[in-house]
């Protein structure tokens, strides 16, 4: 005691390493705990796995949200170890989310079944925007699973999600063994710009929303929020071709390609409403490919430009 009293800059210092000590003692060994525990699962032959959510709740950092609309996260699930080794029982289990001040998160559901012999699952993560939010500014969301039988395991992942207040952003949702995958695209642009002069509207000029709409059909195909161009490999995904976009593409916009003598669409481009999104299906020629983005894979499967008015 009297040592505390005369050495009290030293005793704070070993408090604190004591402190940092045992924090790192306790979380190392909650880890420590949860490596084993998976390890004596997988000698049983119970695989709970996924691309996103880990034993030691891995963190994943994106900046395409614009703060204003819903926001989507997809989860993944698999029962597998390998290509060749999968869990031969159905998992059930349960979801959670936590998400920080300022936003609501819904689940597409809070409970579900991996059933052996559909090899996948997934759930979807809603981010519900409840203020005004900023430029860089960073919200969190903290989603776990705990599979309830046949046996228990616990996996988590952290979103932190930056806002980026861009005029078009979009986003691919897509897991393993899915048919097919979803591109989805918003224009958050606010008005039109005039491309062929018309009336007493010359060429670069702003039309607004309530102009726009007192406009005949003739003059709307005259102005534009986002022209945007799509590109992709046909050899790997094929695109739904009853699509509204597509079929409502602009002309001279759509390039083919052939494939065993048939011809397939590798490109084409259209017109988006102001603030408005729009989303696509393309169907994989191999489900076990996995092609989410942003979180997931680094680029996308499909190169989206756009040219947004000005």
């Amino acid at each position: 005691m009297q040592f505390i009293r005369n050495h009290k800059k030293i005793s704070i210092i070993i408090l604190v390493v004591l402190l940092c000590f045992l924090f790192v003692s306790v979380t190392f060994g909650r880890y420590l705990y949860e490596v084993i525990n998976n390890y004596i699962l997988e000698t049983k032959g119970f695989y709970f796995n996924s691309s996103i959510l880990t034993i030691d709740n891995k963190e994943y950092s994106v900046t395409n949200w614009d703060g204003v609309n819903n926001y989507t996260l997809t989860v993944d699930l698999n029962n597998r170890k390998n290509a060749f080794v999968k869990t031969t029982a159905d998992i059930a289990y349960e979801i959670y989310v936590e998400c920080s001040e300022g936003i609501t998160c819904t689940l597409s559901k809070e409970s579900s079944i991996l059933y052996k012999d559909r090899d996948s699952d997934s759930y979807r993560i809603t981010i519900i925007p409840e203020r005004e939010f900023e430029e860089n500014e960073v919200v969190e969301v903290r989603t776990s699973v705990m599979s309830t039988a046949p046996y228990k395991k616990k996996m988590a992942a952290t979103y932190l999600v930056g806002i980026q207040n861009a005029n078009f952003t979009y986003s691919i949702d897509d897991y393993e063994n899915s048919k097919y995958m979803t591109l989805s695209m918003l224009n958050s642009v606010t008005y039109y710009e005039v491309e062929e002069a018309f009336g007493s509207f010359k060429v670069g000029d702003n039309v607004s929303l309530e102009e726009y709409d007192a406009l005949t059909d003739d003059e709307k195909a005259k102005c534009f929020s986002a022209k945007v161009t799509l590109t992709f490999d046909p050899n790997i995904i094929f695109l739904d071709m009853t699509a509204s976009a597509y079929l409502h593409r602009m002309d001279n916009s759509q390039k083919l390609v052939k494939i065993d003598n048939f011809d397939y669409v590798s490109s084409f481009s259209f017109k988006m409403e102001a603030t408005s999104n729009v989303k696509i299906i393309f169907y994989k020629k191999n489900r076990k490919n996995n092609f989410l983005y942003p979180i997931g894979n680094d680029e996308s499967i499909v190169t989206v430009d756009v040219v947004t008015a000005k």
